[in-house]
């Protein structure tokens, strides 16, 4: 009998059954909009704006008397403002069950006057409006919209009638600074901001554990940790790691074969890199080198930190603030980074004459940083004796017993690198070679 996979998630989640976890979020929103407030729900991609959304909507129908109207903005960058009027005067009518006369589009319109009047008129005693405004950078970016227009909105809420939950990638603040010829409206004040993060373990461990138990094919404790180790905490990812996980289960035992992991992991990283790769070229290139050579987040600067954390790739650890998870860092360091010699898992900063080790700056003297940045340069190839000679003494290359000043400053390098001093590799009677692949800069 074929198991349905309970992980197929890649959009919203409609279906009340299979959304886990953000109870503090919820009741957060739920306390603030009982009192009138607004809010900005605000997130990377991916981490589940549109499925808070509407379980929020879900919730109102089945505890108050509240009227939740949902309204995508994605695909209204270029309406003008009576269109989106009348726009959102449709989605209002459908969510209380009524019908127009008229279907809303961009050709339809309606001033503001009629569409404060329309909304007010939806209203009944008790009862509060709340809109939910999905993909709200776009019509943060929607080049008609101007304060005026955001300013009608705020009217609607100050008379405590109508309340607004937004959601975007970036902070209101921030797309004020991005668009402020429109966005200089007061409406940009009247929000309280909720943030989105990826899960905790416990939770992502339960949302793993928890459906595909209810889908009749529960997973090992090891199973579920071989989720966690690909995906992190983050819910887009765990619920990719598990669907191609559960599509290879073996029922019986709840695991995988070491055959099945290394499908799994090959299909994951693919799905996800493009996702990782977005979230990369966000980052400055000072940020960039940063991350690739600061695998230990712990020692990064704090503005990166930040920057990663509110990209939902950095999670807060009793050890202090890490990657979201191994694949991510193995991610980061094979990003070739403009003035970067990147030898995985080596990293060399020629600028400043710095080396890295598996993420962590190690130590290397004067003569020790030549001869690797000379190996460096033709990794995989062997030099001569003579060749590093010349390079490392170029006024008395050739001198007697200049045989034991080199294999001294090999042993010093292999020291220095401690497990892995077998990358620094002697053919006998001819030289050494570095027994690492370069990443192409590009």
């Amino acid at each position: 009998m074929q198991r349905t996979n309970p992980f197929y998630h890649r959009g919203p989640i409609h279906d009340a059954r299979f959304f886990r976890d953000r109870s503090e979020e919820i009741a957060q929103a739920r306390q603030l909009l009982s009192l009138g407030q607004s809010i900005a729900i605000v997130g990377p991609r991916r981490i589940g704006k549109s499925s808070l959304l509407l379980h929020l909507a879900r919730l109102a129908g089945r505890y108050d008397r509240d009227c939740y109207v949902y309204f995508d903005c994605e695909a209204w960058t270029d309406a003008s403002p009576e269109a989106l009027h009348a726009l959102l005067v449709e989605a209002l009518t459908g969510a209380q069950g009524r019908s127009l006369a008229w279907t809303a589009d961009s050709s339809h319109v309606l001033p503001y006057r009629e569409f404060r009047s329309a909304v007010r008129a939806a209203i009944t005693p008790g009862q509060r409006l709340i809109f939910l405004l999905d993909e709200f950078e776009s019509l943060s970016a929607n080049p008609h919209l101007d304060a005026g227009f955001f300013s009608g909105l705020r009217a609607l809420a100050t008379a405590g009638e109508v309340a607004f939950v937004t959601a975007s990638a970036r902070s209101l603040g921030w797309l004020t600074f991005a668009e402020p010829s429109a966005l200089s409206s007061p409406f940009f004040n009247i929000f309280t901001q909720i943030r989105l993060k990826p899960f905790s373990d416990d939770a992502a461990a339960a949302l793993v554990r928890d459906l595909a138990a209810e889908a009749g094919a529960p997973m090992a404790d090891s199973t579920v940790e071989l989720v966690l180790e690909l995906a992190g905490s983050h819910p887009f990812f765990v619920q990719m790691a598990a669907y191609y996980t559960f599509a290879r289960l073996d029922a019986a035992r709840g695991e995988l074969s070491p055959a099945a992991w290394r499908e799994v992991r090959a299909e994951f990283v693919a799905q996800a890199e493009p996702h990782w790769r977005y979230a990369w070229l966000e980052l400055a290139p000072a940020e960039r080198k940063a991350l690739a050579l600061a695998g230990d987040m712990t020692r990064a600067e704090p503005s990166l930190v930040h920057h990663l954390r509110e990209l939902a790739l950095v999670v807060d650890t009793a050890a202090g603030p890490a990657l979201l998870s191994p694949e991510v860092r193995a991610f980061f360091a094979r990003q070739p980074v403009d003035g970067l010699w990147q030898l995985p898992p080596l990293a060399i900063d020629g600028a400043a004459r710095r080396v890295w080790l598996d993420g962590c700056e190690i130590d290397v003297s004067g003569l020790e940083y030549d001869l690797l940045l000379l190996l460096a340069a033709r990794p995989g190839s062997v030099y001569t004796a003579g060749e590093i000679d010349a390079a490392l003494w170029p006024h008395d290359a050739g001198s007697a017993g200049n045989g034991e000043r080199l294999k001294s400053v090999v042993k010093g390098l292999r020291r220095r690198l401690g497990a892995y001093e077998h990358l620094v590799q002697n053919e006998r009677g001819v030289g050494y070679v570095l027994a690492v692949e370069r990443l192409d800069p590009g």
